[in-house]
């Protein structure tokens, strides 16, 4: 059942985008303006505004567990992994900046991204290129890729819990969104590992070996090194990176959903 939630989950979240009811957020954003009101320590933050809302969707989980079996993980599963998922339009997102960029406007491709909160510096096209590269890859991470990893292994209030912690990433009064390292670590070394299949294998080894344990390199730069050690993306223009990036990360979704899949049969 566990593998059915996800399927139908990530077939209605590529198949429909990002939206709807499950990723109307203001019942969050209200709660969290109550609870720093309180202006709580981090820990009684990270409580209020993770824990409890997780510890609820597994409550309600149990006692549908209770009533329908196993079929609860069909019935409340599916949208909790949908709701686990990006809010962002990543296909969207990344039309409009290839359009801007392949026309030239690098100005305007880097206003699509400060648009999305995360701005770059268009005057030198290198480095805006790479910083571009960048925001996409920790983007089409963290939109899909630990959600399903947690909602595998631990549960769907484990999905939903990492969920949570991203929405608070750009809360300065409850910083909980520091959390977001930890939760993205092992995930995050598991894509890069899926890129030696899908891409380079000897550029994914030496970097895991050397850089795969060092806490000072931030996921999202471990992901573009290690897009850069499977693919060569440098000395490109930011359209062809960007370009780069997303075809990496669409052979990553295609290997863990068969990964998944395989281990649903034979499990």
């Amino acid at each position: 059942m566990t593998y059915l939630a996800f399927l139908f989950a990530t077939g209605l979240y590529y198949g429909l985008g990002p939206g709807g009811p499950l990723h109307k957020d203001a019942w969050f954003v209200a709660m969290r303006g109550r609870v720093e009101a309180i202006e709580p320590d981090f820990w009684l933050g990270f409580v209020l505004l993770v824990v409890v809302p997780s510890a609820f969707v597994a409550l309600v989980y149990g006692v549908g567990e209770s009533l329908v079996g196993s079929a609860a993980m069909v019935l409340m599963g599916t949208p909790c992994l949908f709701f686990a998922f990006g809010r962002v339009d990543y296909a969207a997102l990344m039309d409009r900046f290839l359009l801007r960029s392949r026309a030239g406007d690098d100005e305007g491709a880097a206003l699509v991204l400060e648009e999305a909160g995360a701005p770059i510096d268009a005057e030198d096209p290198v480095d805006a290129g790479r910083r571009a590269a960048k925001v996409f890859a920790y983007e089409g991470f963290q939109r899909w890729f630990p959600a399903v990893f947690y909602f595998l292994l631990l549960g769907p209030f484990c999905a939903v819990a990492y969920r949570l912690i991203q929405l608070n990433s750009d809360d300065s009064q409850v910083p909980i969104g520091s959390f977001r390292y930890l939760v993205d670590w092992l995930p995050a070394r598991l894509l890069v590992l899926s890129f030696a299949i899908v891409g380079d294998f000897k550029g994914i080894a030496a970097l895991l070996s050397n850089k795969g344990l060092d806490p000072s390199i931030d996921t999202d730069e471990v992901l573009l090194q290690g897009i850069e050690g499977s693919m060569s993306i440098a000395e490109q223009t930011p359209a062809e990176q960007v370009d780069r990036v997303n075809q990496l990360m669409r052979r990553a979704v295609i290997l863990w959903i068969v990964t998944a899949s395989a281990v649903a049969i034979v499990a």
